[in-house]
Protein backbone atom coordinates (compact mmCIF):
# COMPACT_ATOMS: atom_id res chain seq x y z
CA UNK A 1 0.00 0.00 0.00
CA UNK A 2 1.46 3.36 -0.93
CA UNK A 3 1.72 6.25 1.50
CA UNK A 4 -0.73 8.47 -0.41
CA UNK A 5 -3.67 6.07 0.00
CA UNK A 6 -2.80 5.46 3.66
CA UNK A 7 -2.99 9.12 4.65
CA UNK A 8 -6.20 10.40 6.23
CA UNK A 9 -8.07 13.06 4.26
CA UNK A 10 -8.06 16.67 5.43
CA UNK A 11 -11.46 16.73 7.11
CA UNK A 12 -11.65 20.52 7.24
CA UNK A 13 -11.15 20.86 3.49
CA UNK A 14 -13.41 17.91 2.72
CA UNK A 15 -16.09 19.26 5.07
CA UNK A 16 -15.85 22.68 3.42
CA UNK A 17 -16.47 21.15 0.00
CA UNK A 18 -19.35 19.09 1.36
CA UNK A 19 -20.73 22.23 3.00
CA UNK A 20 -20.57 24.26 -0.20
CA UNK A 21 -22.35 21.50 -2.08
CA UNK A 22 -25.03 21.30 0.62
CA UNK A 23 -25.36 25.08 0.45
CA UNK A 24 -26.18 24.67 -3.23
CA UNK A 25 -28.76 22.03 -2.29
CA UNK A 26 -30.32 24.44 0.23
CA UNK A 27 -30.52 27.13 -2.43
CA UNK A 28 -32.11 24.66 -4.85
CA UNK A 29 -34.70 23.82 -2.20
CA UNK A 30 -35.45 27.54 -1.82
CA UNK A 31 -36.10 27.74 -5.55
CA UNK A 32 -38.15 24.54 -5.42
CA UNK A 33 -40.46 25.87 -2.71
CA UNK A 34 -41.16 28.98 -4.73
CA UNK A 35 -38.72 31.65 -3.57
CA UNK A 36 -38.07 34.34 -6.14
CA UNK A 37 -34.80 34.37 -8.01
CA UNK A 38 -34.03 37.79 -6.55
CA UNK A 39 -34.47 36.51 -3.00
CA UNK A 40 -32.30 33.44 -3.66
CA UNK A 41 -29.58 35.61 -5.20
CA UNK A 42 -29.67 37.88 -2.17
CA UNK A 43 -29.35 34.95 0.25
CA UNK A 44 -26.72 32.96 -1.66
CA UNK A 45 -23.75 34.36 0.24
CA UNK A 46 -25.43 33.91 3.62
CA UNK A 47 -26.40 30.32 2.87
CA UNK A 48 -22.92 29.44 1.70
CA UNK A 49 -21.44 31.17 4.75
CA UNK A 50 -23.63 29.06 7.02
CA UNK A 51 -23.09 25.83 5.11
CA UNK A 52 -19.29 25.70 5.33
CA UNK A 53 -19.05 25.31 9.13
CA UNK A 54 -22.00 22.91 8.94
CA UNK A 55 -20.15 20.68 6.48
CA UNK A 56 -16.99 20.75 8.59
CA UNK A 57 -18.83 19.88 11.82
CA UNK A 58 -20.90 17.05 10.34
CA UNK A 59 -17.83 15.63 8.58
CA UNK A 60 -15.85 15.60 11.82
CA UNK A 61 -18.77 14.07 13.74
CA UNK A 62 -19.33 11.22 11.29
CA UNK A 63 -15.87 10.54 9.85
CA UNK A 64 -14.63 8.19 12.56
CA UNK A 65 -17.84 6.18 12.71
CA UNK A 66 -18.24 5.89 8.95
CA UNK A 67 -14.63 4.73 8.56
CA UNK A 68 -15.45 1.67 10.70
CA UNK A 69 -18.92 0.99 9.29
CA UNK A 70 -19.82 -1.99 7.13
CA UNK A 71 -20.89 -1.02 3.62
CA UNK A 72 -24.49 -2.18 4.00
CA UNK A 73 -25.10 -0.02 7.11
CA UNK A 74 -23.99 3.27 5.54
CA UNK A 75 -27.55 3.97 4.37
CA UNK A 76 -28.66 4.31 8.00
CA UNK A 77 -26.27 7.22 8.51
CA UNK A 78 -27.80 9.27 5.69
CA UNK A 79 -30.95 10.39 7.54
CA UNK A 80 -28.92 10.94 10.71
CA UNK A 81 -26.42 13.08 8.80
CA UNK A 82 -29.26 15.03 7.17
CA UNK A 83 -30.91 15.70 10.53
CA UNK A 84 -27.61 16.72 12.14
CA UNK A 85 -26.72 18.85 9.14
CA UNK A 86 -30.03 20.69 9.02
CA UNK A 87 -29.99 21.40 12.76
CA UNK A 88 -26.37 22.59 12.70
CA UNK A 89 -27.15 24.63 9.58
CA UNK A 90 -30.08 26.25 11.41
CA UNK A 91 -27.76 27.12 14.31
CA UNK A 92 -25.17 28.57 11.92
CA UNK A 93 -27.83 30.58 10.10
CA UNK A 94 -29.13 31.84 13.46
CA UNK A 95 -25.65 33.19 14.19
CA UNK A 96 -25.19 34.60 10.67
CA UNK A 97 -28.55 36.37 10.59
CA UNK A 98 -28.17 37.65 14.16
CA UNK A 99 -24.72 39.02 13.34
CA UNK A 100 -26.04 40.66 10.19
CA UNK A 101 -28.97 42.28 12.02
CA UNK A 102 -26.73 43.43 14.88
CA UNK A 103 -24.16 45.00 12.53
CA UNK A 104 -26.89 46.55 10.40
CA UNK A 105 -28.51 48.17 13.42
CA UNK A 106 -25.16 49.49 14.64
CA UNK A 107 -24.17 50.94 11.27
CA UNK A 108 -27.51 52.69 10.82
CA UNK A 109 -26.64 54.67 13.93
CA UNK A 110 -30.18 54.65 15.24
CA UNK A 111 -29.37 52.25 18.08
CA UNK A 112 -26.53 51.68 20.48
CA UNK A 113 -24.97 48.35 21.32
CA UNK A 114 -27.52 47.39 23.97
CA UNK A 115 -30.48 48.43 21.87
CA UNK A 116 -29.06 46.48 18.92
CA UNK A 117 -28.73 43.37 21.10
CA UNK A 118 -32.29 43.81 22.32
CA UNK A 119 -33.50 44.21 18.76
CA UNK A 120 -32.31 40.75 17.68
CA UNK A 121 -35.27 38.60 16.78
CA UNK A 122 -34.13 35.19 17.97
CA UNK A 123 -37.71 33.97 18.21
CA UNK A 124 -38.11 34.57 14.46
CA UNK A 125 -34.89 32.71 13.74
CA UNK A 126 -35.63 29.73 15.99
CA UNK A 127 -38.31 28.59 13.55
CA UNK A 128 -35.44 27.50 11.29
CA UNK A 129 -34.83 24.55 13.65
CA UNK A 130 -38.23 23.26 12.57
CA UNK A 131 -38.35 24.30 8.89
CA UNK A 132 -34.88 23.26 7.71
CA UNK A 133 -35.25 19.59 8.72
CA UNK A 134 -38.81 19.62 7.40
CA UNK A 135 -37.68 20.89 4.00
CA UNK A 136 -34.76 18.46 3.97
CA UNK A 137 -36.91 15.40 4.60
CA UNK A 138 -40.07 16.49 2.77
CA UNK A 139 -38.29 17.07 -0.52
CA UNK A 140 -36.90 13.47 -0.29
CA UNK A 141 -33.95 14.06 -2.66
CA UNK A 142 -31.67 15.35 0.14
CA UNK A 143 -32.09 12.01 1.93
CA UNK A 144 -30.53 10.20 -1.03
CA UNK A 145 -27.86 12.89 -1.34
CA UNK A 146 -27.02 12.46 2.35
CA UNK A 147 -26.64 8.70 1.89
CA UNK A 148 -24.33 9.30 -1.08
CA UNK A 149 -22.42 11.85 0.97
CA UNK A 150 -21.96 9.30 3.77
CA UNK A 151 -20.89 6.67 1.26
CA UNK A 152 -18.25 9.02 -0.15
CA UNK A 153 -17.01 9.95 3.33
CA UNK A 154 -16.81 6.26 4.28
CA UNK A 155 -14.87 5.51 1.11
CA UNK A 156 -12.41 8.30 1.89
CA UNK A 157 -12.01 7.20 5.50
CA UNK A 158 -11.53 3.49 4.82
CA UNK A 159 -7.84 3.57 3.78
CA UNK A 160 -6.92 5.72 6.77
CA UNK A 161 -8.79 3.56 9.28
CA UNK A 162 -7.53 0.24 7.91
CA UNK A 163 -3.84 1.14 8.27
CA UNK A 164 -1.97 0.41 11.47
CA UNK A 165 -1.14 3.50 13.46
CA UNK A 166 2.59 4.16 14.11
Amino acid sequence: MNLESARAPNLNRLGSVYGLLWGAVALAILILIGSSGEEVARQTGWYLLGSIPTGILVTHLLAGRLGKTKAWTVWTYGPLALLLGTLIFAACMLVVFAGYEFCRDLTLGERGVLESLQGLRFHDSLIMFWWYPLYGFATVVPIFLAVLNCWDLRRRMMPASSCPQP
